[in-house]
Order: C-alpha cells, then sequence, then structure tokens
C-alpha cells in the first residue's frame, strides 16, 4: 500500500485505517506501524485524520482528553518499567496512539521502540483494563456505528434480443414490459432520489405512484416524467421517439428544443422527428400502440423500413429487400400471434412481393409493379 501522497482527508477516506483508529488490533497496528516507519513525512496528516476520526466518532457523548488518554499511559508505562524483561522480538501495540507518540519528529529509531516485550504487553494490558473501567463509567451512551465508505453505485441491465420480450417488475412496484431488440438501464433500487431508467427501443411501463419521486425515462436525449401512469415509449435508432400515453400523466422534454415541456393526457402522443427538429401531437391507435404486449402486430400505413425492423424483432429474423420501387412502401395489416410465413402471406398479395425463408435469413422480392399500399 502506497501512502507517500496521502494528505489528512485521505486517510480519512480510508477504510483500513479507521478500522484501525477506531477498533485497532494487532493485525492492523503491525500494518500502520509499519506503514509509518517507511513514510514518516506522512506522520503529521496521519495524525490530523486520527483526530477527525475520534471527533466524528465521539460527537454528543462524554470521552477523555488527548492529555488525559496520554497522561494515564505515560503514568502505567511509568509503574510498569520496573518489571519488564528485555527481549530482542517486536511488539505490536493495541492502540493507535502510541503509534503517533512514538513517530512524531525525532523520535527514537524504530529498533528503540520495539524493545521491551514484557514491559509493553503489561502497559498494553494494564492501559486496555484502565481505559475499558473508565469508560463504562464515564460513557452514557453505546458507541456510534464505525464509520464505513459509501456503497458503490450500481446499474442493472436488462436486454432483450431479436424474438425475445421481457417482463420487469421493478424495485418501486413498476411494470415494464420491454419489447425485442430492446434494453433498460437503472440505479438498483432506485437510491434515495429520483427514479430513473434509460431505454433503448421501445418498453411499456406501468408506474407505481410515488408524489416524492418522479419517474422518468430517458431514451435518445428525450426524457419522459411520470408519477402515477401507463404509457409507451419507442425510441429505436433511425425512426421516431413515440411517446404513447394510456393513463395519468406525463411531461416530455427534448434535449435542445426551446420549448417547455410538451404535456401529454390519457389517449394522446408526441412524436418526435429528430431530423427535422420537430415535435407533433396527436391521438393515437392504443391497439397499435400497445398491441406488441399483447402478441398483436398491427401495422397502418407503416413505412416498409419500420415494418422489416418490427418483423426482425419480433422473429429473430434478418430480411433482405430486392427490386425495392423508389416510392415509398406503406403496410397495413392486424395479425395475432402468427408465425412469420402467415404474416408474410397476409401482406404479400397487396404489397406484390414474394419471399423466401431460410432458417434466420429472409429474402423479400418486389415485381416489377410498383407495389400499393394494403387496405
Amino acid at each position: 500500500m502506497d501512502i507517500s501522497s496521502y494528505t489528512a482527508e485521505d486517510f480519512v477516506l480510508d477504510p483500513t485505517f479507521r478500522r484501525w483508529v477506531l477498533q485497532p488490533n494487532a493485525a492492523s497496528n503491525l500494518f500502520w506501524e509499519d506503514l509509518l516507519t517507511k513514510h514518516p513525512s506522512r506522520y503529521m496528516a496521519a495524525n490530523q485524520a486520527r483526530l477527525i476520526i475520534l471527533q466524528m466518532n465521539t460527537k454528543n457523548k462524554a470521552h477523555l482528553s488527548e492529555t488525559e488518554i496520554l497522561g494515564l499511559w505515560k503514568g502505567i508505562e511509568k509503574k510498569a518499567s520496573g518489571q519488564a524483561a528485555i527481549r530482542q522480538e517486536k511488539v505490536v501495540l493495541l492502540n493507535s496512539l502510541t503509534t503517533f507518540e512514538r513517530h512524531k519528529p525525532h523520535s527514537p529509531s524504530p529498533a528503540k521502540i520495539y524493545q521491551h516485550f514484557g514491559f509493553r504487553v503489561a502497559c498494553v494490558l494494564v492501559l486496555s483494563l484502565g481505559l475499558g473501567y473508565l469508560s463504562g463509567r464515564i460513557l452514557s451512551k453505546p458507541p456510534l456505528p464505525q464509520v464505513t465508505a459509501p456503497s458503490p453505485v450500481r446499474y442493472l441491465t436488462h436486454t432483450t434480443v431479436p424474438g425475445v420480450k421481457s417482463y420487469l417488475t421493478l424495485s418501486d412496484g413498476s411494470q415494464v414490459v420491454l419489447n425485442s431488440g430492446s434494453e433498460l438501464r437503472y440505479l438498483e433500487n432506485f437510491g434515495t432520489g429520483d427514479r430513473n431508467v434509460f431505454l433503448k427501443g421501445e418498453a411499456f411501463f406501468e408506474v407505481a405512484e410515488d408524489s416524492l419521486r418522479p419517474f422518468r425515462v430517458r431514451s435518445r436525449n428525450t426524457t419522459t416524467t411520470a408519477l402515477g401512469t401507463s404509457f409507451n415509449v419507442k425510441a429505436y435508432e433511425g425512426e421516431t421517439v413515440d411517446v404513447s400515453l394510456l393513463s395519468g400523466k406525463v411531461a416530455v422534454n427534448r434535449e435542445g428544443f426551446p420549448e417547455a415541456p410538451v404535456l401529454l393526457v390519457p389517449g394522446e402522443a408526441l412524436k418526435i422527428d429528430i431530423e427535422k427538429a420537430r415535435l407533433v401531437k396527436s391521438e393515437f391507435n392504443p391497439d397499435r400502440v400497445i398491441g406488441w404486449t399483447k402478441k398483436r402486430i398491427v401495422f397502418q400505413e407503416t413505412p416498409l423500413l419500420e415494418a422489416i425492423r418490427v418483423l426482425e424483432n419480433w422473429y429473430g429474423v434478418q430480411i433482405r429487400v430486392i427490386n425495392r420501387s423508389g416510392e415509398r412502401v406503406l403496410l397495413s395489416g392486424k395479425f395475432q400471434d402468427e408465425t412469420l410465413e402467415n404474416v408474410l402471406e397476409g401482406l404479400k398479395f397487396s404489397a406484390r412481393f414474394d419471399y423466401t425463408i431460410e432458417k434466420e435469413n429472409v429474402t423479400i422480392r418486389f415485381k416489377n409493379k410498383s407495389p400499393q399500399p394494403m387496405i
């Protein structure tokens, strides 16, 4: 362990140093004795940190002062000085105060510090018993809990591969249906602040009500805020960002847009065209928006590329298009828990294309005549 550049703050934040000051033992004393011997220039910073930790740990309760403890220690040493047998053996003292006393500037060399094995052990035992007795008489409150380092921040990530949907229950009780080819990331247990989730792809949310902690879905620089609400967010790369509200109320913010947040009421949807920097509010068909949560595919004048993305995610396939005309191709149709072959059969006559399916590879070949939208 390298403490050559430690400041007082570094020592205070070091969990092993705090444990040594508050709960010393033979192993920790030997460890820190050795470090301070190797780095005497860190003595002042370490001693400052020790005093800060002791002050934090004894706040609001009676305690012995530094002068009283040091005097008690020296008195015990003086009384025991005539009874110790000298041995050439390293001793670990059971109090961090003695370490700092011995490491003051111009203190004796490390070889002298570890002399008088029997004498030191006797001093330690007497001082430990004496302080324990006095503490029991003086302190009226139990010791404060040991200062521990903050727990590391941990995010949970749920990812769905094409062809698979996921049903999640978050720690606050909110329900989430994660569509195929999507990802949801959030702080474990949400902590004590707002409930923030980060979405790639599409998900349907039923938010547990909590007026003190707004629920925020962040997706492609768009933030949807709710309290107790059910809504759908679709934010696939290369497409518009769509927020559709079924119940409750949400506010939608878009980074870079000067307008105030857009408020939605049930039955309203907001379409964000990122390329054109345009926001459009409108009504929506719930069956089309959340049909996917009920194993239902609904195309309603859906652009070809979006429909291909839906089918690829839904069935876990790759679709290649051949002979596509320059005209815009729109697809319409409704399918309930159907196979990919049945869906393509339902679309091919009106859209005028043929198809082949070879395992995970699908080829759609448009006929020479320009395809017409399916009615």
